[in-house]
């Protein structure tokens, strides 16, 4: 934790430690830069504020995630049920034990099959934090007592002093107390994507933006180059990685647009329930009074509202959504795009925002070489990130064998301590990125750094600062000659440089050449290039004076580098504004990269607007809330205002994705609602923190997501409708027949056999139906819309009516009994949902012009839950269970004729639906 105000006098709060003179900082920490903390004082600090690691995130038992499954209102509708169910059993107390208890026990089955189901469903694992632990740097190097010791780095306490070199994973926030050249890789925590070059003497604003904070290191963070000594300032939770920790553990679980949608809708369908059984039982019990009779046994009242809520409710529901998501989870698995949360497969179908990290994510995260420039030609370099494939294309005529240019690839490779490795076919950077991608054009231009070493004999090196901004090394090449290499700022190398080297040779550089050169490099940054100068000065003292050894230096050439797009960005960008979702750019790089780099990738349209981190922090939420549809780009973010910026898009009703790989990116990623992390070049914070993660980094893996999203909300509203139509038959029957008195009511086994078995097949068979081809050119539902409109709810009735109907003709008709004219009932009502089935594929198109005319999946469905309910009705041993009958030819003929009738009905009333034309009360 951070160190409070106790340590001294002149103690202050360390959150402002980047602002602080060294001296001051370290009275107040009660540090010394010479010989650390004593041993006595660092226990005494490590047992008052605890080890340097975060806290473990808190888990729930087994017992009470499998008991979560059961807090759902229809779940509890349910054992109410049978609760009910169970006390009629006991009441009857005649029968075989099978009879009589055959509706509790099924009910209770049911209940425990979502409930097992829903709990090993359960994806998301709350494991963000533990992913932020593994993050902190096993072991630190340290100064105590004058003495330098190896410590584990949870032994850290604020005041110790860290010894830090190249290959350095930080061990905590520190405040830099001397450094010579150190630069540290941040792009996990900032999105910063070159690392950031540090130096404990610069003088900082207080406000200075955390990515520019060039006087400290970072929890988390890499050193890259360079050597120092720094004092820690912050451990534990109060680290900036800490915060972002404790940002995420107070953010929560978000839900998501369908969760929110099948709540709403359960939470309707219970309370509908609640009132036709209430009223049912009202009526059996007022009956007697209003049109005379006996009055009928309690038991057989509350059996009729069982059934009734039995009918009405579709159990059915939570286990085939499950499936259904866990499906679509498959096929998105198959496209590399890897589901952690089932819901959040839906979700992204949803999207109207999807608000994308730069670094890593549109683009490759390798800085490459995308111009050269020697004076009077330029060069455009083809290739992407470290492979070796590529080569340099003259843009106005000039020579592939310029001397000047071979020049410049030998300084590119000399003046540089990257390396380049290959492991398994890929090819990454050891060392500074930039380093990195100036050996890889100088491959490109014909000078492999292998080679070109190999011929030099390296002398001295005058290390790259933030003062001098420039590097030189002196090297003898292979005519034996000290020949000094410079690379650096193009403004500061070019006042040293008195000669270049063009097609004439070496010449005097005059002011027309000087001017050609900065306006070079300005067209260089306009396009969001990092631009450097190389230079040469031959015949060099080795060991002579830096500023003689960097004077009348040689100009050579010009190289303009940047982190380029993701070759399939591009593409998927414009699907994705094609299908009406706008992507928007949050980075902690640079306003202008940022820019270009959506106006490269077709992101930038006219009008949008661009916008740093620290005049965001200017805006308050109103007036953010009226820009924020503007704002394209988002530049120099911090973790906290990401958060922000998702949290003015969801106020704005927007459902948000957030794409990412940061550290920095996991706060924004968990509030959104659907969170999406890279899986290879990703930290485990992202991962763990988002609901998707791209198992192959692949922005255009979120198109086939955002497809297989929409096909998947399409294929719920259809098999939903399905059920739904179908209970409604179950819940009209139920109800009409309650109504005339000796009719038997047909039994909760029945009703579960129906929604369940009979049902269930074709229902995860319209959950899997093929998506249409017009899905990508539509726009994003109605993030208010629910999950049905009020022609969908019509249409419930209107199938419900005809199949209720029907089952209570066949009571009406009966001369053969009214327990055989139950048992036909419980046969129409099974078989008539079963040919609707087809006619639920679309909501509009007869079931005659459907393409494919024929569902396979659906007809196997079908067929088989055709086949299982014959079971039940034929075999003799099980008819007792169901209180079934042998059925006649007949009869078979009555029951298959009033089954087919609904899908006339349906026929006739998508016909009339097509000549009204759309209406926006339909949803």
């Amino acid at each position: 934790m951070a160190v409070s105000d106790d340590l001294g006098p002149d103690a202050f709060d360390v959150t402002s430690a980047h602002a602080a003179e060294v001296d001051a900082l370290l009275s107040a920490l009660g540090a010394s830069s010479a010989d650390g903390l004593s041993s006595a004082e660092a226990a005494s600090r490590r047992e008052r504020y605890g080890p340097n690691r975060l806290p473990s995130p808190p888990r729930d038992p087994a017992w009470k995630r499998l008991l979560r499954q059961l807090a759902d209102p229809l779940v509890l509708t349910l054992l109410v049920a049978a609760v009910i169910a169970t006390v009629v059993a006991v009441q009857e107390g005649s029968g075989s034990w099978l009879t009589r208890y055959a509706d509790p026990v099924a009910i209770l089955l049911i209940v425990i099959l979502n409930a097992v189901l829903g709990f090993y469903q359960e994806a998301r694992a709350e494991a963000a934090l533990e992913a932020l632990q593994k993050m902190a740097a096993p072991l630190a190097r340290v100064r105590r007592a004058g003495r330098v010791l190896e410590l584990d780095a949870s032994e850290l306490v604020p005041g110790d002093l860290l010894l830090l070199e190249a290959g350095d994973a930080v061990p905590a926030d520190a405040r830099l107390v001397q450094s010579m050249d150190v630069a540290t890789e941040e792009s996990a925590l900032t999105g910063e994507s070159v690392p950031v070059g540090k130096d404990a003497a610069a003088v900082l604003d207080l406000r200075t933006p955390l990515a520019e904070r060039t006087t400290m290191v970072f929890t988390g963070t890499t050193v890259v180059r360079g050597k120092g000594r720094a004092v820690v300032t912050a451990t534990g939770t109060h680290s900036e990685l800490g915060r972002i920790g404790e940002m995420m553990a107070g953010i929560g679980a978000q839900k998501t647009p369908l969760e929110e949608r099948l709540e709403s809708f359960g939470r309707i369908i219970l309370w509908i329930c609640l009132g036709l059984s209430a009223a049912l039982l009202l009526w059996g019990y007022a009956r007697p009074f209003v049109l005379g009779g006996q009055p009928r046994p309690i038991s057989l009242l509350l059996l009729e509202a069982v059934a009734l809520a039995v009918a009405a409710i579709p159990e059915g529901l939570p286990a085939i959504t499950t499936i259904t998501l866990a499906l679509g989870m498959q096929r998105m698995a198959r496209h590399g795009a890897i589901v952690r949360r089932l819901p959040a497969v839906e979700t992204l179908g949803a999207a109207t925002i999807i608000c994308s990290d730069k670094t890593g994510t549109l683009t490759q995260n390798q800085m490459t070489v995308r111009q050269a420039f020697i004076v009077g030609h330029h060069y455009d370099v083809t290739g992407e990130g470290y492979q070796p494939e590529g080569a340099l294309v003259p843009r106005d005529g000039g020579s592939l064998q310029a001397p000047a240019l071979h020049h410049l690839a030998e300084v590119a490779a000399l003046c540089n301590n990257a390396e380049i490795v290959e492991e398994d076919g890929v090819h990454r950077v050891i060392g500074d990125p930039t380093e990195g991608a100036l050996l890889v054009f100088a491959s490109k231009e014909g000078h492999p750094p292998a080679s070109v070493r190999a011929e030099s004999e390296l002398l001295a090196e005058l290390p790259f600062d933030s003062d001098r901004q420039r590097m030189t090394v002196i090297v003898r090449d292979h005519r034996g000659r000290p020949v000094a290499h410079t690379k650096g700022s193009v403004d500061v190398l070019l006042e040293r440089c008195v000669r270049f080297e063009g097609d004439e040779g070496v010449v005097p550089l005059d002011d027309d050449v000087r001017e050609g050169i900065l306006a070079a490099a300005e067209a260089m940054s306009a396009k969001a290039l990092r631009v450097l100068a190389f230079c040469r000065h031959e015949e060099v003292e080795r060991d002579g004076d830096p500023e003689t050894i960097e004077r009348e230096l040689t100009f050579l050439g010009l190289v303009g580098m940047m982190d380029p797009p993701r070759p399939e960005a591009k593409a998927a960008v414009k699907t994705c504004i094609a299908a009406g979702i706008r992507p928007v750019m949050i980075t902690g790089d640079h306003k202008l990269t940022a820019r270009a780099i959506a106006q490269e990738i077709g992101m930038w349209v006219e009008g949008d607007e661009a916008i740093t981190g620290q005049e965001l922090a200017e805006l308050d939420d109103a007036a953010l809330d009226e820009a924020i549809m503007r704002l394209r780009v988002f530049a120099r973010t911090t973790p906290d205002q990401k958060l922000r910026i998702v949290r003015a898009f969801k106020h704005r009703g927007h459902v948000v994705a957030m794409t990412g790989d940061g550290v920095n990116d996991a706060p924004a990623l968990r509030e959104s609602n659907i969170g999406i992390a890279m899986g290879k070049a990703g930290t485990d914070v992202a991962r763990q923190a988002a609901d998707l993660v791209l198992s192959d980094d692949n922005f255009a893996t979120i198109v086939e997501a955002v497809r297989e999203g929409r096909a998947i909300y399409r294929n719920i509203q259809k098999f939903i409708f399905f059920l739904l139509s179908a209970n409604a038959g179950l819940a009209i029957a139920v109800f009409g027949v309650a109504f005339v008195e000796h009719w038997p009511p047909l039994t909760p086994l029945m009703l579960l056999w129906i929604n369940l078995v009979t049902n269930g097949a074709p229902a995860l068979a319209l959950g899997v139906d093929p998506p249409s081809d017009q899905l990508m050119v539509e726009p994003p539902r109605d993030p208010s819309q629910g999950l049905l409109g009020r022609r969908d709810y019509l249409g419930v009735l209107f199938v419900g009516a005809v199949m209720g109907a029907a089952a209570i003709y066949l009571y009406a008709a009966a001369h053969t009994g009214l327990d055989q004219a139950r048992a036909l009932a419980f046969t129409m009502l099974a078989f008539s949902p079963l040919l609707h089935a087809f006619s639920c594929r679309s909501p509009d198109v007869s079931i005659f012009s459907m393409r494919p005319g024929v569902s396979k999946p659906l007809l196997v469905a079908v067929t088989a839950s055709a086949a299982i309910h014959l079971v039940a009705v034929l075999v003799p041993p099980l008819q007792p269970v169901f209180r079934t009958f042998p059925v006649s030819l007949e009869e078979w003929g009555l029951i298959l004729s009033l089954s087919l009738l609904v899908v006339p009905a349906v026929e006739i009333a998508k016909a009339i639906d097509r000549a009204r034309g759309p209406s926006k009360a339909d949803v």
